[in-house]
């Protein structure tokens, strides 16, 4: 605007009044109505200056680079500024979130609007932009800082090919049964991945799952449990730990240990309140089960055992639990189901249960078929075998 045109304009002069008396937002006002781009973008720039908050801070430098209009000097000067009020407010409040990251970007931009590339390219690396980075520090010429971004940026790439490869591992042996192979993915994981919590998380879910003592149960719809072991001592009892748990009457907490000495099974007493009785003898000392036979935990519970090819099976005769089943076998040694209808196989690998389909028609692991394969059981799995439904608890 030429003097004399200033001079005639009200707006003009009351901008530069205000501008005395130190009314910026006034100033600032007057001045674009004057058509004066530079003072007013100043003004602005003072009022972000003088800003009470951040908010209105960022809100004056907004207003500075909308007055910048077309002059790439003042849009270089308010770009530059904004760009730096954003990415302090980035580093200040955090950047957790998307939409944190996507307001670094904005501030990047800005600040490359700005000719601030080196700042520009520091706030994408702390998003993990390292290409973006890169870019910024070669349009400001910044040739070894755009090396160490591109370096970062392959390391990059390569540790999120590492995390997918991770996590697809996981997913695929989770689904055909190999679940030791499906954690040792998911460690895999967490040490190339960004969501390294969401994995530790998998990971936390699935050591709760995993079956490693030598036991499992399997819990059939509208049937009795079955118990399958193969562990150097087996306890019965009340106790939830116990390897067979009894509801009956008169049943101790611990009541009887069944041991495995040179491939033989041996029954003993707890020192049970009840005592133990085999052929409705007392039982005293440590005695052999051999062939079939019963013996009692207390009064009220009756249990029928026979031992046959190295496997001993347990049935309980009477109480709560009529019907339920322990079947025992040695570690790596497949133990048949058949005795308790399931016609499958088990065998234990370092105390993991490894189901296999046995003889039966059709098995569904938890809605695929299983074929031909040994799959590792945990906690939660489910099979449907012949049309009979299982759970493993």
């Amino acid at each position: 605007m030429s003097f004399l045109r200033r001079m005639f304009s009200s707006d003009y002069r009351a901008a530069v009044a205000a501008e005395a008396a130190g009314n910026v937002d006034a100033a600032a006002e007057r001045y674009g109505l004057a058509g004066e781009h530079a003072a007013a973008v100043r003004m602005h720039l003072a009022r972000a200056a003088r800003a009470p908050s951040r908010n209105a801070e960022l809100a004056a430098l907004r207003d500075a680079l909308r007055w910048a209009a077309e002059d790439p000097e003042l849009i270089k000067r308010a770009s530059a500024a904004l760009g730096k009020a954003l990415w302090e407010a980035a580093k200040a409040e955090g950047i957790a979130t998307e939409r944190d990251r996507a307001r670094v970007r904005e501030a990047s931009a800005l600040l490359v609007a700005g000719d601030d590339h080196l700042t520009a390219g520091m706030a994408l690396e702390a998003i993990g932009d390292h290409l973006g980075a890169a870019n910024a520090y070669s349009a400001g010429g910044l040739v070894e800082k755009m090396e160490v971004a591109l370096s970062a940026d392959d390391a990059a790439q390569s540790a999120a090919r590492e995390e997918k490869d991770a996590f697809a591992g996981y997913e695929t042996a989770m689904r055909v049964g190999r679940r030791d192979d499906a954690r040792s993915e998911l460690v895999r994981a967490i040490a190339a991945g960004a969501a390294a919590s969401e994995y530790r998380r998998l990971l936390d879910q699935l050591d709760t799952q995993l079956l490693s003592a030598g036991r499992v149960e399997l819990r059939r719809r509208g049937k009795p449990a079955i118990v399958v072991c193969a562990a150097d001592k087996l306890v019965l009892g009340r106790d939830q730990l116990c390897d067979l748990m009894l509801r009956a009457g008169g049943v101790s907490r611990q009541h009887a240990e069944i041991e495995i000495v040179n491939g033989a099974f041996v029954l003993r007493d707890l020192d049970s309140r009840n005592g133990t009785t085999l052929a409705g003898m007392p039982l005293a000392g440590r005695v052999p089960l051999a062939g079939k036979g019963r013996f009692g935990l207390g009064d009220d519970c009756q249990l029928d055992f026979e031992l046959a090819g190295g496997v001993l099976i347990i049935r309980a005769n009477n109480g709560l639990d009529r019907g339920a089943v322990l079947i025992a076998g040695t570690e790596g040694s497949p133990i048949d189901l058949a005795p308790s209808d399931l016609v499958l196989d088990l065998l234990f690998h370092r105390g993991r249960p490894l189901l296999g389909r046995g003889a039966a028609k059709s098995v569904a692991f938890n809605a695929e078929p299983l074929g031909d394969v040994r799959v590792q059981l945990i906690r939660g799995d489910r099979l449907v075998v012949d049309g009979d439904e299982i759970e493993v608890a």
